[in-house]
């Protein structure tokens, strides 16, 4: 059975980090933060320039704060002065206010017509939001969205792969049993001494081949394990990054991690450990 490793996306992280970072320098708010929708709750995981951390792990109801009322109607809402704002409800003005929030506008993200997540700029000091905070939110939320679909076509792309190398596992493990059980029934019916002691090394090496593994096995990722099991078949970075739906760069990337991981120096170095853990077939 192929071992994968965690299947959240470690890019996701990523990816919300840079644009918090260039909505930042795009408008100049000194705060930008934002999550997923998952399990019927906008949770606040990602922050860049907030002070207190009383945001982070925030679960925020649809239709509750601005964020939540971007999230439950699908569109760019803000407040130019929280305190005072009647639009929205207050269930979260203690960490808001502790945050010194003043302004701040929230923009759903929206792939598909499933909104995703949130994502929100806000300032401490002048009330008033102005034009531009809003289309850069907005702006910001639209990338992020093309961002997740791209990540989701990958997810989709190496479970596919994992899936099928799965499949050949299987298989090659069911052929080694098929010679293991022959080579047993020849040792059973050879009275050559010699013959049966190559038989028994034959076993030993078809056995360990078939299931062992040596040591703690090392955790890759099903991404990881994607781009390793192309690799072993002889296939180039840019064969191997049109397949995945990315660029040959970041397919060096993940090589660099693998060969750390599995404590190699080389291509062949780690398709050898990985096939020694019993990590690819």
């Amino acid at each position: 059975m192929v071992r994968l490793g965690t299947a959240t996306s470690s890019d996701v992280p990523r990816i919300w980090g840079r644009e918090l970072r260039s909505l930042r320098d795009a408008t100049g708010a000194p705060i930008a933060f934002g999550g997923p929708v998952t399990d019927g709750r906008l949770r606040l995981q990602h922050f860049d320039g907030t002070r207190t951390g009383l945001l982070s792990g925030l679960a925020v109801s649809s239709g509750a704060g601005v964020g939540g009322r971007a999230w439950g109607e699908g569109r760019v809402v803000g407040v130019d002065d929280y305190r005072t704002a009647g639009e929205i409800s207050h269930d979260y003005d203690v960490p808001v206010l502790a945050e010194g929030i003043r302004a701040t506008v929230a923009a759903p993200v929206l792939v598909g017509r499933t909104v995703r997540g949130v994502i929100y700029s806000a300032v401490r000091e002048s009330p008033g939001l102005g034009d531009r905070l809003k289309t850069a939110t907005t702006a910001a939320a639209r990338t992020l969205a093309r961002q997740l679909a791209m990540e989701d076509e990958i997810d989709r792309r190496v479970a596919a792969h994992v899936e099928s190398v799965g499949r050949l596992h299987a298989s090659t493990v069911e052929r080694l049993r098929t010679v293991h059980s022959g080579l047993h029934a020849l040792l059973r019916n050879t009275s050559d001494d010699t013959l049966r002691r190559r038989i028994a090394e034959l076993l030993a090496e078809v056995s360990g081949t078939a299931g062992e593994t040596s040591g703690d096995v090392p955790a890759l990722s099903a991404r990881e394990l994607a781009v390793l099991s192309m690799v072993a078949t002889g296939r180039t970075y840019p064969s191997v990054a049109a397949e995945l739906g990315i660029s040959p760069m970041t397919v060096k990337s993940y090589m660099r991690d693998i060969l750390v991981r599995l404590d190699a120096h080389s291509r062949h170095e780690a398709v050898v450990a990985a096939r020694r853990h019993g990590l690819i077939p």
